[in-house]
């Protein structure tokens, strides 16, 4: 084995100048190849296909913009499941760093447009930086900087990374740095008393768990892993003297501590979510499918069985790996003529194992189909734990992608003999493949291509086998070669697998929210704040959730800004699963605060008004609303402890009332049960008010009267890590509260008689030990950074510089320090930012309906928020003059003439223009006040006039 440098001979080495420009020529031209694969998509001629994408990853993606440019950490999401965990959910990528340098890049633009245009950007970039990564490491193998090109082309043009993974996107993001890992390791086992290269590869090894894909990185892990243990051996081999076992043992964890570290803001949220969550206890028949046996032939002929190929590199690609196979098999002494590696033990060995790697995998990767998955679910810890086996295709199309690289830099070593041994030999199993499967294609009538789909995809299969041949036979093209087949290799995998992820979709088009979304939105902007008398509870609040029964897809609610309580993370509280797919729906309703249903019937089994028809998936889909409202808080005074098991059965039974009662956990539950009685009576039966509003995600206050006390039921999901305080309206003190698991799956509060204000924020301790962690440790690897270097330059720094070094060192960790805090407890850090943030919001509000019917309005005259804003709607100043009443409702008058039928006002924090509230007393008298918002320092309240029904759907 060798590194770059050690690749050629020393009286050629490169210098490390000329390396890095041959490195930037390399990255350019992975730029210019992958900028070419996707131009319609850059150039706005195509977008993504819809799907996860579009449905899952994009709102994923705006909330975390819209948290991030609030100033808050983004903990919670409201949006989905009835109240989800959002740090915790690991394909969230909150500190994924190109993810977050995208964000930034979008952040002037502030519509949804544009923010998928930009994602769309990040996922192509990071099919880029994937070529690139394995050039780096192919090259390294092998000194052949055009190997290296070819090995990175084929791994980013193969059917795996061109697949499902541009649109599943947490895939491709943790996919993408395996051979950067492994090019890390690689200098490191070389050169192992420069610590640098441990430190750059545990970095980027934690970069791809903060990608958000744990199957990924569990396939990922063990390929580090093997990796490690062959370069010991090889090291140990090779160069004993180098440095003891010891040595490389004391370096190995030092480098998985380290990772551990870095990444412990995002694992200890994320091991605390997964333990209450469905993959908990995943069953075999669950998690073990795979590829069936006849997806086989997609190795020779692409997107036949299904669209995507995985396990498609390309005639060639295939062709030159298994040259390389059978170059390492040949006798030592020949094997090692040419540069291609230094030892030709090393050749074997490192052939070997990315043969190895590609062949495990693609056994695997047919789940129970084959024999050798069920022995990793039961023998090897994380296999049990994720479904979809078919994804080990990603090592296997990386395994055959440097097994490529090393046959491209093998073809000027073999003899034209071996060459033509080689070409024969493998055109024949091609050939006879191809055969076989038109035999089996005819005998078995299947149906899952046409004819003429077979025939084209046979014919290109062949032409392009023919052509490898062709380039493979002369004896006279050593210079031009490898060229060749490298151009043949990325020629056929561009013309495969271009367009496979695309449509012919307008990129505005692809952005908008759906008909039915929009007439949720606009169903719930109407209602606005509930206020409703439900036996002996007189409850205010925000408005109530929405049931999307599969109507449209299920993470709308967090771009129609709607509290839906289905969603499409396949990471999901174990308890709110139980809720959603073996429950009475009534009941479901009731306890969740739903007040919309959307599904495929025109009538509820229940008493509700129909609002809207519109095309859905199956047929029509029918809004509706519940003509009872379902509070989202109230006050039982009796408690009743059962077990989970009993709990579920109990809550559904139509005699129960959990108005009155709730279930709590049995005592000896680690869910908490402080100042609560084990079972019975809390308090004796009374009046009771509560008023719910939402300050922010993960963040509810709620103002309570209590004849007689008892225990204040949220329907909001339990999660380690909800804190409450309560302040009695006659102390001006706050006081903590016990939070406990009420109802199976809500939270509860134990309050007194009288008047309490209650305040419940989610801020778990394992986001704040886990940041705390990854800061310490970053610190303390800058702080080792800083003093190695000036221990080495000890002798040429002054004192002065050690001080201000330190200085520097000492405002870095406050500055970091500060920053953590403040971030944590969601302060607005930058006017720049909570503008932007105002302006997204106020082109949010003001959807859904025509341009010409809404109005914006600040209460302020402040234009610079204008320069963020980049909607439709006019923009006013409420009130005109300072303080001035009878020209605010004049120009409120004019409004309504203009038929204007929604005002979004924006309050300023401490307003000096309108001291008084003019605007909000002005408009409250002519338009009903629907919703309150807090948008970093400011207040945005939603205010509608009739029509109070919903528009036609044309008109939406």
């Amino acid at each position: 084995m060798t590194t770059q440098d050690q690749a050629a001979p020393p009286g050629n080495r490169l210098s490390v100048k000329s390396t890095l420009g041959s490195h930037v020529i390399a990255l350019l031209a992975f730029l210019a190849l992958i900028s070419l694969f996707y131009a319609p998509v850059l150039l706005g001629k195509r977008t993504f296909s819809a799907g996860d994408f579009t449905d899952h990853f994009f709102p994923f993606s705006l909330f975390l913009r819209s948290e991030l440019l609030a100033g808050r950490l983004p903990v919670w999401n409201p949006f989905t499941y009835g109240g989800h965990p959002f740090l915790a959910d690991i394909q969230a990528g909150v500190f994924y760093p190109i993810n977050l340098v995208f964000l930034g890049l979008s952040t002037p633009f502030t519509s949804d447009a544009a923010r998928l245009y930009f994602l769309q950007i990040e996922a192509i970039f990071q099919i880029v930086l994937a070529g690139f990564f394995t050039y780096l490491l192919v090259r390294s193998l092998t000194g052949r900087p055009l190997a290296g090109f070819l090995a990175g082309g084929v791994f980013a043009l193969s059917g795996y990374l061109t697949g499902y993974p541009v649109l599943q996107l947490a895939i491709l993001r943790g996919g993408i740095w395996l051979p950067l890992v492994l090019w890390l390791l690689l200098h490191a086992f070389d050169q192992p008393r420069r610590w640098r290269w441990w430190i750059a590869a545990a970095l980027v090894y934690a970069v791809a768990f903060l990608a958000g894909h744990p199957q990924t990185f569990l396939h990922m892990s063990y390929a580090v892993l093997a990796w490690i243990a062959l370069l010991l051996f090889k090291e140990r081999r090779n160069r004993p003297q180098e440095l003891s076992i010891g040595g490389y043992l004391l370096r190995i964890g030092l480098f998985y501590m380290l990772f551990a570290g870095v990444i412990a803001a995002q694992l200890l949220p994320s091991i605390e979510f997964m333990r209450l969550s469905v993959r908990a206890s995943a069953d075999y028949t669950f998690v073990s499918g795979g590829f069936p046996l006849a997806d086989t032939w997609q190795a020779l002929l692409p997107q036949l069985a299904s669209r995507y190929s995985p396990l498609y590199v390309g005639i060639p690609a295939l062709g030159l790996a298994v040259l390389a196979i059978g170059q390492a098999l040949r006798a030592p002494d020949s094997a090692s003529r040419g540069s291609v590696v230094r030892s030709a033990g090393d050749f074997r060995l490192l052939v070997a194992f990315f043969a190895l790697l590609a062949l495990v995998a693609w056994l695997v990767s047919y789940g129970r189909n084959a024999f050798l998955y069920p022995l990793f679910y039961r023998l090897l810890p994380g296999w049990n734990l994720f479904q979809g086996q078919e994804r080990a295709a990603y090592l296997v199309a990386f395994g055959l992608s440097i097994l490529a690289g090393y046959g491209g830099a093998a073809l000027d070593v073999v003899s034209p003999r071996q060459r033509r041994l080689v070409a024969l030999a493998y055109g024949a199993v091609v050939v006879t493949g191809i055969a076989v499967f038109l035999v089996g294609y005819q005998a078995a009538g299947w149906t899952a291509a046409s004819p003429a789909q077979v025939g084209l995809t046979v014919v290109a299969a062949l032409v392009a086998l023919g052509m490898f041949v062709a380039v493979l036979w002369p004896a006279g093209l050593a210079r031009w070669r490898l060229p060749l087949v490298t151009l043949l290799a990325l020629a056929q995998l561009f013309v495969v697998n271009r367009g496979v992820n695309s449509d012919a979709v307008p990129l505005a088009e692809q952005a908008a929210l759906p008909t039915g979304a929009l007439a949720v939105q606009q169903a719930v902007m109407e209602q606005g704040n509930v206020a409703a008398t439900v036996g002996p509870l007189a409850y205010q609040g925000p408005p109530g959730r929405v049931y999307n029964e599969h109507q449209i897809f299920e993470d709308y609610g967090m771009r129609a800004g709607v509290e839906e309580l289905w969603g499409s993370s396949p990471l999901r509280l174990s308890r709110t699963a139980a809720l959603l797919e073996d429950f009475p729906q009534d009941r479901l309703w009731q306890l969740m605060g739903v007040q919309h249903v959307l599904n495929s019937l025109p009538a509820l089994y229940q008493p509700a008004e129909p609002l809207a028809e519109f095309p859905g998936p199956d047929g029509a889909s029918h809004l509706h609303r519940l003509e009872q409202a379902n509070p989202r808080a109230w006050v039982v005074q009796t408690v009743q402890s059962v077990n989970d098991d009993a709990a579920l059965p109990l809550l559904g039974d139509a005699s129960f009332e959990p108005a009155t009662t709730a279930l709590l956990p049995p005592v000896t539950d680690t869910d908490g049960r402080a100042g609560l009685a084990a079972e019975g009576l809390l308090a004796l039966p009374g009046q009771n008010a509560v008023k719910m509003e939402q300050i922010a995600p993960g963040r509810l206050r709620f103002d309570v009267q209590s004849e007689h006390g008892g225990l204040l039921v949220v329907s909001e999901n339990w999660m380690p890590g909800w804190q409450a305080t309560i302040r009695q309206t006659s102390d001006s003190a706050a006081a903590p509260a016990p939070v406990v698991r009420a109802d199976f799956a809500l939270l509860g509060v134990p309050i007194d008689p009288g008047e309490s204000i209650v305040d419940l924020a989610y801020r778990p301790k394992s986001v704040r030990s886990g940041i705390a962690i990854s800061v310490v440790t970053l610190l303390l690897l800058v702080l080792a950074v800083v003093v190695a270097r000036l221990r080495r330059d000890k002798a040429q720094a002054s004192r002065a510089q050690r001080i201000v070094a330190a200085m520097i060192l000492a405002l870095v960790v406050i500055g970091a320090i500060v920053l953590m805090l403040r971030t944590f407890e969601g302060r607005a850090n930058s006017t720049t930012i909570g503008r932007q943030q105002l302006a997204a919001a106020l082109d949010h509000y003001s959807a859904s309906l025509p341009a010409e019917k809404v109005r914006i309005a600040q209460n302020y005259p402040d234009s610079d928020l204008w320069r963020y804003y980049q909607g439709n709607v006019d923009h006013l100043v409420l009130p005109p003059v300072r303080d001035d009443p009878a020209a605010t409702v004049q120009e409120i008058d004019r409004l309504i003439k203009e038929g204007v039928q929604r005002i979004v006002l924006a309050s300023q924090p401490a307003g000096e223009w309108d001291s008084t509230g003019v605007a909000q007393q002005a408009i409250s008298q002519r338009y009903s006040l629907l919703a309150t918002r807090q948008e970093a320092d400011w207040t945005v309240q939603i205010y509608a006039r009739p029509p109070d029904a919903l528009q036609p759907l044309d008109e939406i």
